[in-house]
């Protein structure tokens, strides 16, 4: 579900009040054009504290708040590549989360051309060999369980934290070739290899690499390079899948997407 972005000037008086007691009156503002999931989304700089600052909020009784609440559950446990949160608060009927703001891409660029792959390759690697804090329960198997054989489970199953959402419009790279890895709402804990896994999926998707070069990458990890191939199928099968019901509900402009899920999938049969 796309989530509809509000004007700032839209949101409820104690809301924008609650956002100005934070970041100061009349505080310069642009609006964030990428994303889909939040109605707020504005990046600040504040006159005083942190140079800039990156504000994020939905309704309370939004649908999809659960999504943003699992986010300010986890952000105490991220690692390094991932914002900082630095305070969040319910006012107005609204929940805002407020991280450290970046000066970067507003997305990677995933294609074999470019010079971001090797930073997010190195943050992935990092991330790989982070354990799951015990506040992180969400498995893959709660979201691809219902589209593989129930003997695999085991193939899902580890004790790593998993961001599980690596696409191109997840990560930031600056200048530096620092690398931002944002939107944990659907962090899990998993086998040490499942980002990696879905990384190339998402190099094919996003970056229109072949899955040949999409997997060789996804090799430069080690943790990916050691996972069973069986259980990288079980999962590139199931997200294949995922995308395929999709469609069935209704969901549009979807062919690229499966497209590419199944070249995925089909690589590692």
């Amino acid at each position: 579900m796309r989530v509809d972005r509000l004007p700032f000037e839209e949101l409820p008086d104690e809301t924008r009040q609650a956002i100005a007691a934070r970041v100061g009156e009349d505080c310069p503002r642009a609006e964030v054009e990428s994303g889909t999931s939040s109605a707020l989304a504005s990046l600040f700089w504040p006159a005083s504290g942190p140079e800039m600052v990156f504000v994020k909020g939905l309704p309370l009784d939004h649908p999809r708040i659960g999504e943003l609440q699992a986010e300010a559950a986890v952000a105490p446990f991220t690692p390094a590549v991932a914002p900082r949160l630095l305070w969040q608060e319910e006012a107005g009927g609204w929940l805002l989360l407020c991280f450290e703001g970046a000066h970067a891409s507003a997305w990677a660029y995933f294609g074999d051309d470019g010079d971001h792959l090797e930073p997010v390759a190195a943050a992935l690697r990092e991330l790989s060999l982070l354990p799951a804090p015990a506040e992180v329960q969400l498995t893959p198997w709660d979201r691809w369980g219902e589209y593989c054989n129930p003997v695999h489970e085991q193939l899902l199953t580890g004790d790593r934290l998993v961001h599980s959402d690596p696409a191109a419009t997840n990560f930031m790279v600056e200048r530096t070739g620092r690398v931002w890895m944002i939107d944990w709402a659907w962090a899990m804990r998993g086998p040490a290899w499942i980002d990696a896994a879905l990384w190339g999926f998402c190099l094919v998707l996003d970056g229109k690499q072949s899955v040949e070069d999409a997997a060789r990458w996804a090799r430069s990890i080690p943790a990916f390079a050691d996972a069973p191939r069986e259980g990288v199928w079980v999962l590139a099968e199931a997200e294949a899948r995922s995308w395929e019901d999709w469609r069935e509900h209704g969901m549009t402009e979807l062919d690229e997407t499966i497209t590419a899920a199944r070249a995925w999938a089909a690589h590692w049969r």
